[in-house]
């Protein structure tokens, strides 16, 4: 479970990266008591070094003429640093330029950071500079050719050393991992953790025998797995924490689709620790139909033995009977017409003055559908045959939720570039069944968010 960290030191021909280049450059990786690996160079910039910095550093133009360019040391820095923690004192400076030359290269260098200047300020308080020289100075960590990469990184490597030792001694590692380890599980890689994706998907949690916990959703993957990992009463007093030994991830670039996912996954698989939504699939739903003197009629059957679309579904017969009730109660619903009382007359309730009379002819079928129909928006998605269209992807494709017949029928993906035709996003629909559960998820979120479109089928 120990973490590695690269701590980085350059020079360079100015300050601003986006105009100036490395001239020099150092590595150090530690596990925070001692070296494993290191590296260091000079780079030839392509570029004169101006007077000033020779003055600096004492790096001349002489000396870099022989030297590897960048984009021959870069697969060395990637290899080194791979699975580490960029630590830098004002990492932002060193980590900048080095992100910059490989953007010149056509490659996106990404590696989660650890400033010690910052580190310095919080667990060292109190000393009046921060500065590389003047802070070691005070803690008598010695410093070989000051304002060269190899010795500026050394320092740097001394100095992280001691922050380390010193937060996991009295923080369990909190301001280094950005959370405990007292009570992780010992197989868990803290690498994997601080490399995990700050964009949208569902995350899952195994345990030491490959076994699936738990199964999460969130539009930061991230920041939503290290909330697990700083809290061990997330789970109510469950000891999920301590049995996570492995995360694994899957990007979906948007909320909507990452609910959806979440919520059928977790129904699938039925996760120890997920218990809100692990009931089975939903059989029992309420259909809808017309008679023959113009009424809307409910009846309940099971989802599977009709090709009818139903209005909504349930886990359960009784479930389903529960609903219709309360809702009949809500809107003055005739319990005949409902198919809760059978008669061959007028109801039961027509006679205590409870129903209006549509069971027997005396309200209008045209006042009655009225409330029917309210009822129906009310439980249903109520969007017959459409798209729903996701296109603030946090990448380069826009999420498809399908909608038939008034029912879910499961969700894709396709280019941001792509002509949005009917005809084509059906073929990329992935089939997901319909429940309770998901038709809450897609209700709610068209009725509280608004960065969706619905194109009509």
């Amino acid at each position: 479970m120990a973490q590695l960290f690269s701590v980085i030191d350059i020079e360079t021909t100015g300050g601003m990266n986006r105009t100036e280049k490395i001239t020099e450059i150092a590595v150090y990786v530690t596990d925070g008591q001692k070296i494993v690996d290191e590296f260091a160079t000079l780079i030839n910039p392509e570029r004169r070094v101006p007077p000033f910095i020779t003055a600096l550093t004492g790096i001349t133009n002489e000396m870099l003429e022989d030297a590897p360019k960048f984009y021959e040391i870069a697969s060395k820095i990637v290899e080194i640093t791979q699975d580490t923690v960029f630590v830098g004192h004002n990492v932002n400076f060193d980590y900048g330029f080095v992100k910059q030359e490989f953007a010149q290269l056509g490659y996106n260098y990404k590696r989660n950071t650890l400033c010690t200047v910052q580190l310095s300020r919080k667990l060292f308080p109190g000393f009046k500079s921060y500065s590389l020289g003047k802070l070691c100075s005070e803690l008598n960590i010695n410093i070989e050719n000051r304002h060269r990469a190899a010795g500026d990184a050394k320092a740097t490597t001394v100095l992280f050393n001691m922050l380390h030792a010193y937060d996991f001694e009295n923080n369990e590692g909190i301001n280094i991992n950005g959370f405990s380890i007292n009570g992780l599980n010992p197989e868990l890689k803290i690498a994997k953790i601080q490399n995990l994706p700050e964009k949208c998907g569902v995350y899952y949690f195994y345990n030491q025998e490959k076994d699936l916990i738990y199964i999460g959703k969130s539009k930061n993957i991230y920041t939503r797995v290290l909330s697990h990992l700083r809290n061990d009463k997330t789970n109510k007093g469950l000891n999920m924490r301590g049995e996570i030994a492995d995360v694994d991830f899957e990007l979906t670039g948007c909320e909507l689709i990452a609910l959806l996912k979440e919520s059928h996954e977790i129904k699938q698989n039925k996760p120890r620790y997920n218990k809100a939504q692990r009931r089975t699939m939903n059989n029992w739903g309420i259909f809808s139909h017309e008679d023959e003197n113009g009424y809307i009629r409910f009846g309940i059957r099971n989802v599977n033995d009709s090709e009818d679309a139903c209005i909504s579904v349930y886990s359960s017969k009784n479930a389903a009977v529960e609903s219709l009730q309360f809702y009949c109660a809500k809107y003055n619903l005739c319990q005949k017409l409902c198919g809760l009382y059978q008669s061959a007359g007028a109801c039961f309730y027509y006679g205590l003055g409870e129903c209006r009379g549509a069971c027997c002819g005396v309200e209008s079928a045209q006042d009655y559908n009225l409330r029917t129909e309210q009822y129906i928006s009310e439980i249903s998605l109520n969007l017959k045959d459409v798209f729903i269209l996701l296109e603030n992807c946090d990448d380069e494709r826009i999420g498809v939720v399908a909608i038939r017949q008034n029912k879910y029928n499961g969700f894709g993906f396709t280019d941001k570039d792509a002509q949005l035709r009917a005809d084509d996003l059906h073929d990329i629909i992935e089939k997901y069944p319909e429940n309770k559960d998901v038709r809450q998820i897609i209700r709610t979120y068209l009725n509280t968010k608004k960065d969706y479109r619905i194109l009509n089928l």
